[in-house]
């Protein structure tokens, strides 16, 4: 999936998943909203399977990441403890590191991995879109 897809996929997950928090009565405030969204599951990874390979494989060498937000780091994490175990189930497999990571990177997702301020402003944006389209 290309970045400007998988941009408007996250965007319209965590829009999705505000709207079932709110509906459920998830949350308290519009603030707490966007806490409560980057912690529930997601659809799957919103990172490309390039992106993810590399990120991984600087991770596998031990290369420190500076200019990783903690969030993504975390996703990285995740995804090579996941790539870890397919190996693990997988012993004999010839597929290249980035080819696991497009299956990887489909998997659901146990967070959002952004923070509640973006989650609030991705929420924000979407209302717009939303108000936008209705006709007074």
């Amino acid at each position: 999936m290309r970045d400007n897809e998988l941009i408007k996929a996250k965007e319209r997950a965590i829009y999705a998943v505000y709207k079932r928090g709110l509906e459920e009565g998830r949350f308290s405030s519009f603030r707490t909203a966007g806490e409560w969204v980057r912690r529930q599951p997601a659809p799957r990874f919103f990172i490309d399977s390039r992106t993810a390979s590399l990120l991984l494989g600087k991770i596998r060498s031990k290369e420190f990441l500076m200019r990783l937000h903690p969030s993504s780091r975390r996703m990285i994490l995740c995804l090579d403890e996941r790539y870890a175990r397919y190996l693990r189930e997988h012993p004999k497999c010839a597929l290249s590191r980035e080819r696991v990571m497009e299956f990887l990177v489909e998997e659901p997702a146990p967070e959002f991995y952004i923070t509640a301020e973006s989650a609030r402003k991705i929420i924000r944006k979407a209302i717009r879109k939303v108000r936008e389209k209705w006709d007074y």
